[in-house]
């Protein structure tokens, strides 16, 4: 490969560098998946028994290989192979070892595919990840693995949100906190039929054609600006979200403003858009914070009134208006 290139270079004398980037790339890549393929192929102990998830012991019945997709490329490795003789399924304890069990990627590969997956369409992931990695990964891997890892997302926040106990923790745990808010909303999201199955439209008589997420974060103010308004401090931020019942998300995001130190903050508020989910929230899981609607519909509701105050004057209307704004 280097003498075609210096070849081409040596008869035009110039050199076209992003046609010699990917080859240099894809033969280091090779290079690397071999001496990869080397140390997973070298010689390894097995035991003549091994034990199953069914309680009981496998006996080893062969040494299978298995083809993986690694960061690098491809690799194939040898690895013993086991069979229970009471449940009648066989397993690789190397294969739980690496981390590949049920799986032909690697965990870095996998990484890879959720987080090009999780940023744009399963397709776009996937040119993504032959461009600048050079893998070559199906659409629909990609999209079984962005499910996948956002699967065990859930279920983590899950077991998170049913454990919570709404109990006041000592400031012996962390430092006291000046300011802590907590911010709720919810948005429509466009669904698939198959979600919107037996749910009654937004409108009556009409069908569902969408649902709502329930979206909240946690943040701590730490500035003012010119008009002495609190400006967020974006490094602070955490957010949550999900598709559930108020009661279900009240409690989730219980959770984690409890993890932000809720508890050992000397200012808590709550700001939402004066939806009554909100403040049933607010009532239950924040009780004693400060409830403020926030200013963009605290603006709307302010035209509201100008409108019905001054129906049939806008330079009224707007005088009126903007003394409060």
């Amino acid at each position: 490969m280097v003498q075609i290139i210096l070849g081409d270079w040596h008869k035009t004398g110039t050199m076209d560098l992003e046609a010699v980037e990917t080859p240099v790339r894809d033969s280091m890549h090779h290079a690397g998946a071999m001496a990869m393929q080397r140390l997973l192929g070298m010689p390894a102990p097995h035991d003549r028994q091994a034990s199953c998830g069914c309680g009981q012991q496998d006996r080893y019945h062969e040494t299978r290989p298995k083809q993986i997709l690694t960061m690098l490329a491809p690799v194939v490795y040898d690895r013993a192979y086991y069979l229970c003789p009471s449940c009648h399924q066989g397993h690789s304890p190397r294969d739980r070892e690496l981390d590949v069990v049920g799986t032909g990627c690697s965990p870095g590969v996998r990484r890879m595919m959720a987080a090009v997956g999780s940023e744009a369409s399963f397709d776009s992931g996937r040119q993504q990840l032959h461009l600048l990695a050079g893998l070559e990964v199906t659409t629909e891997a990609v999209e079984r693995r962005a499910e996948a890892i956002g699967a065990d997302i859930v279920e983590r926040e899950r077991v998170k949100r049913d454990r919570i106990v709404q109990l006041e923790f000592p400031d012996i745990l962390g430092a006291a906190v000046p300011v802590r808010v907590v911010e709720m909303d919810g948005a429509q999201l466009p669904m698939v039929h198959a979600e919107l199955e037996g749910r009654a439209g937004r409108s009556p008589g009409q069908p569902a054609r969408t649902r709502e997420v329930k979206l909240g974060c946690v943040f701590t103010p730490t500035t003012a600006d010119a008009k002495g308004r609190p400006i967020r401090d974006a490094a602070s931020t955490t957010y949550s979200g999900a598709i559930e019942t108020a009661e279900l998300f009240g409690r989730r995001l219980y959770a984690e403003a409890l993890e932000r130190g809720w508890d050992r903050a000397r200012l808590k508020v709550v700001l939402g858009d004066g939806a009554e989910w909100i403040w049933n929230i607010a009532n239950q899981h924040f009780v004693g914070a400060v409830q403020i609607v926030d200013i963009w519909h605290a603006r709307e509701h302010l035209w509201d009134i100008a409108a019905k105050l001054f129906p049939s004057d806008e330079k009224q209307r707007e005088r009126w208006a903007k003394k409060l704004i």
